[in-house]
């Protein structure tokens, strides 16, 4: 390979991963192909997350860490040229929207190995192919997926860094996009494309031989095989239609018309204004996930802009295509105006709220704050009634309480997540203020602390919950904004009949513009004593690690059974400080709640301790981010349950 040595710190040998997947066991296979499986297991590699630098220093001293991969075995002797194109593209890329290579194996044609990171979701081509499955994904996710993909492409078409070169994908299409945890798109396989070097002049390169997927496949390219930025233009554009209609480019419905799939379908009913007939019905129903809309179906604007788009992506002739900037900038305006409808979408008459409410009956107060109270409800509507729980602005508070009703409406309204609050709607009016929520059944983490009902693996599991709730907030994908909650604590932890957790409370939240630092610095800080970052509290500095040690001190509300604040020898003290101190002393276990101390298995104790101890690191940079949280998390419950 042109990269030798440079390339060592991702070398990983057979014999490591054959004991990972028990010499390619069936079992751990997730998926095949022409070109041979992939496998998913757990594995050593190289962990960038900790180095800025590779050179002339011995492999074995290199940073590593365990985590499950996935693992693509190379049958096809064929893939040889592919299988070097991927390592010495991707070993150069680092980004959100581009999957991450960890490392490989070549120890001869029966042993060519790439191992990923895992996405976790599979393939978007999947959600295409299963009516069931593509119900989950919503007009928004739709297009944060595409806007997601897009800056894959603005990366390894424009790089900013004038020394690495630039990349021509020449492949990409619905089964290489892949999706994580939190539905975003990574784009994979770069086994087909072109380096084009960042030193020469001319923009498109001439190749004899033609290379893709038909369907996809710039026409220009495969007529001429002139290649440049604007093939992997076209080749979005079939992905943009195919996620507005729901099919796969080549699927039937189709190519019975015409062998070239949905592009001259797609062009054909946009310029005629019969796109409606073709946009999959499921966008056409949806709802705005919850059961008091008023209207189904996309926003207008939103359809158009991104439909637009789309089409000029199909444009056959190259230079008439669309930058990368212009789809970024369009999907941009589609995604705003989807989300400006949806808030209207989302108003609720006040008569309709005071009948649920029973008129804000004293009967009906479930919790009660200094925003105000809150309200049990039943509210009906189309298909039924559902519980709700009514957050109602205290009226004293007009005037100066607003900032925090707003937040309160505007992040579970935008942030949709299955670990974050679920906005049902709301009232804004000059009377009243009022939002209503999804009723937890089983009210706030607080109350159950102390229960030893609430076993050790129940307790992992909403942990698990809540860091995976505040990843998302934290947002790895980097075109998201940032939400930085402020107030994370135990009382701001909801729990639903199946005990899964929720974070809400986002009075005190702020969102982070995109693609700026995320350190921001604060007036006033905010939070509440015992969970707050102290060193946010001493220099009114913000960060997303202030939030992790908040996490931290609920790890250890949970572990210890109590909340942050205690008495201990007639002293107030606060839990983090002394679980922290305790640790260091190798005598945490001596805090572990009663209740569950003999469930505690050790390895998941050392884990959990371990992790929970780093989130309240005095120094900002040595915090875990939220997702490492998750990853260690797990393994303490797989530990337990083993």
């Amino acid at each position: 390979m042109s990269q030798g040595k440079s390339l060592e710190h991702l070398k990983i040998v057979l014999t490591d991963i054959e004991l990972a997947t028990e010499n390619f066991a069936e079992k751990y296979c997730i998926g095949s192909g022409g070109y041979g499986k992939v496998y998913k297991a757990q594995l050593e590699h190289f962990d960038s997350s900790n180095w800025s630098s590779k050179e002339g220093v011995n492999k074995y001293d290199l940073p590593k860490r365990r985590s499950t991969v996935a693992i693509k075995h190379i049958f096809n002797p064929e893939g040889k040229e592919g299988f070097i194109t991927e390592i010495e593209t991707l070993s150069s890329c680092k980004h959100d929207n581009i999957i991450s290579l960890l490392g490989f194996c070549d120890e001869g044609p029966d042993h060519m190995i790439l191992i990923y990171e895992l996405a976790s979701r599979g393939s978007l081509e999947n959600y295409f192919e299963s009516d069931d499955k593509m119900t989950y994904l919503t007009w928004v996710q739709r297009i944060k997926i595409c806007l997601d993909i897009a800056h894959g492409l603005k990366y390894i078409h424009t790089n900013t860094d004038q020394d690495k070169q630039k990349i021509i994908h020449r492949d990409i299409k619905s089964a290489n996009i892949l999706l994580g945890d939190n539905w975003e798109a990574k784009i994979a396989d770069f086994g087909l494309s072109k380096i084009h070097p960042a030193d020469q002049e001319a923009s498109t390169l001439n190749t004899h031989t033609i290379a893709g997927t038909n369907v996809y496949l710039d026409p220009e390219y495969k007529k001429y095989g002139r290649l440049n930025k604007k093939s992997d233009i076209y080749s979005f554009g079939v992905v943009l239609f195919e996620i507005l209609t729901g099919r796969l480019a080549y699927d039937r419905i189709y190519t019975k018309v015409n062998k070239k799939g949905i592009a001259p379908i797609a062009r054909h009913h946009f310029e005629n204004g019969t796109l409606i007939e073709i946009i999959d019905h499921k966008i056409k129903e949806e709802a705005y996930g919850h059961v008091f809309a008023l209207s189904k179906g996309p926003n207008k604007d939103s359809l158009d802009i991104f439909s637009e788009i789309a089409y000029r992506c199909l444009v056959e002739t190259q230079a008439q295509r669309p930058t990368i900037d212009d789809v970024i900038h369009k999907l941009k305006k589609a995604l705003q105006a989807q989300e400006k409808s949806q808030k209207e979408n989302f108003k609720m008459s006040l008569e309709d709220i005071k009948s649920a409410t029973q008129n804000f009956s004293d009967d009906n107060i479930v919790g009660r704050g200094s925003f105000g109270n809150v309200y049990k409800g039943v509210a009906s509507h189309a298909n039924g009634h559902t519980i709700i729980a009514a957050k109602r602005l205290d009226r004293r508070l007009f005037g100066h309480g607003e900032t925090e009703y707003f937040r309160e409406l505007d992040i579970p309204l935008k942030y949709k997540h299955e670990n974050v609050i679920r906005l049902v709607g709301y009232c804004d009016d000059e009377i009243e203020k009022i939002i209503l929520h999804e009723f937890a059944s089983r009210g706030r983490l607080d109350g159950y602390l102390s229960d030893a009902s609430l076993t050790w693996v129940m307790r992992l599991k909403i942990c698990i919950d809540i860091a995976s709730g505040l990843n998302f907030l934290h947002a790895t994908d980097v075109n998201q904004e940032v939400v930085i909650h402020r107030d994370i604590k135990s009382s701001n932890i909801l729990l639903f009949d199946d005990w899964k957790a929720k974070i809400a409370g986002f009075g005190l939240s702020l969102v982070c513009p995109v693609n700026k630092d995320i350190d921001y610095v604060i007036d006033d800080a905010a939070g509440t004593i015992g969970y707050s970052d102290p060193l946010y509290s001493k220099t009114h500095f913000l960060t997303k690690e202030s939030d992790i040690f908040s996490l931290g001190a609920v790890l250890f509300d949970i572990l210890c059974g109590k909340q942050s604040s205690i008495k201990l020898d007639d002293e107030h003290v606060f839990l983090p400080f002394l679980a922290k101190n305790r640790y260091q002393v190798g005598k945490l276990d001596e805090l572990v709640f009663e209740g569950i101390k003999e469930q505690v298995d050790l390895q998941s104790f050392v884990t959990y301790a371990r992790i929970a101890y780093q989130c309240l690191h005095h120094k900002r940079e040595r915090r875990p981010k939220a997702g490492e949280v998750v990853i260690q998390l797990k393994r303490a419950l797989e530990f337990k349950v083993s």
